[in-house]
Parts: C-alpha cells; sequence; structure tokens
C-alpha cells in the first residue's frame, strides 16, 4: 500500500552558496512543510545523511563540491528523492549531465519576479488587515492570490494594481452618490 507524505513530514533541501536564495526558498516554501539550507555540497550530503528529503533544490555552481557532484553522491542516499537544479550561468553542459543522473528539472536564476510575491502574513502587514481576512478574500477571489501547495502566495505587483483598482472603485461609488 502506497503511503501519502503529510505536509508536516514533506522536507526540502536548498542547496546554495548564497544564503539569501535558502532564505527566499524559506519564505517562499515554509509553513506546514520543513525546509532546510545547506551552503554547500559537502554539508548537504550531511543533512541528506541525517534527514530523508523529499526535495532538493540543488545549485550547479559551488565552491568545493560542485552540484553535480553533490547530485551523483545524493542520488545514492536519496534515491527517490525530487531534485531540481538551479543555475545563475550558462551551465548547459552540466545540466546535461545532471538530468542524466536523475536530476528532474532545471531553473535559471536569477529568479524573475520571486521577491515581489508575498505570503498571506505579509499581504496582512501591508494592507493593515488581520490575517484571516486576507485568506478569506484570498480564498474567495477578492484579492490577487495563488496558491503554492497549501500556502497562499500573492504578487505584489499583481496586488498593488488591485488596491489602486478598488481604490478607484470606491472613489467612483462615493461620487456618485
Amino acid at each position: 500500500m502506497e503511503q501519502k507524505v503529510q505536509n508536516k513530514d514533506f522536507k526540502v533541501l536548498v542547496v546554495d552558496d548564497d544564503e539569501d536564495i535558502g532564505r527566499l526558498f524559506q519564505r517562499l516554501l515554509g509553513g506546514p512543510q520543513t525546509v532546510h539550507v545547506a551552503t554547500d555540497g559537502y554539508k548537504a550530503l550531511e543533512m541528506a545523511r541525517e534527514t530523508p528529503y523529499n526535495l532538493v533544490f540543488l545549485d550547479i555552481r559551488m565552491p568545493g563540491i560542485d552540484g553535480v557532484q553533490t547530485l551523483e553522491e545524493l542520488k545514492e542516499i536519496l534515491p527517490d528523492a525530487v531534485v531540481v537544479m538551479m543555475s545563475g550561468y550558462s551551465v548547459e553542459e552540466e545540466v546535461k549531465k545532471a538530468l542524466a543522473l536523475g536530476a528532474q528539472d532545471f531553473i535559471a536564476k536569477p529568479f524573475r519576479d520571486i521577491n515581489e510575491i508575498m505570503t498571506i502574513e505579509e499581504v496582512a502587514r501591508y494592507l493593515s488587515l488581520h490575517e484571516l481576512t486576507v485568506r478569506r478574500l484570498a480564498r474567495e477571489g477578492e484579492i490577487p492570490a495563488f496558491k503554492v501547495g497549501r500556502q497562499w502566495r500573492v504578487k505584489k505587483e499583481l496586488l498593488d494594481r488591485w488596491i489602486e483598482q478598488e481604490v478607484a472603485r470606491n472613489i467612483k461609488k462615493g461620487s456618485s452618490s
């Protein structure tokens, strides 16, 4: 019988020598799942021996052991983990090798607009509203939100546009009264 992974048991490992990337993934993917960060391949392998990660985001170019070498050893430790390679460089050959070794996908860095994605908590602070009100608005489609797993996310640019439209609509409504 196949076992379903509970969200709280879903573990994500982000391996990148840029600590900001790790924090970004923690902010976006954090919540019911666990997100750990390693700043090099050696630390990632050490962590993988201790924790059964389900999903790994792995930078290709890092000091010490590179992402492809890390992937090769990581797949021996965690053969069922889904691995997504990342890089901000032109690394076509490394990507081909990584995919042949079992990586499932590749993401190019820098991530476009990713820093402009807000959590519900951040939207609540931004709008000076209670978090439950913002969740309800997102669920009802009243604000431009989308789901990542079980977590609601909002692009700041779309939120700002929605605020402008709501203000304009309320001004029109007030002047026509």
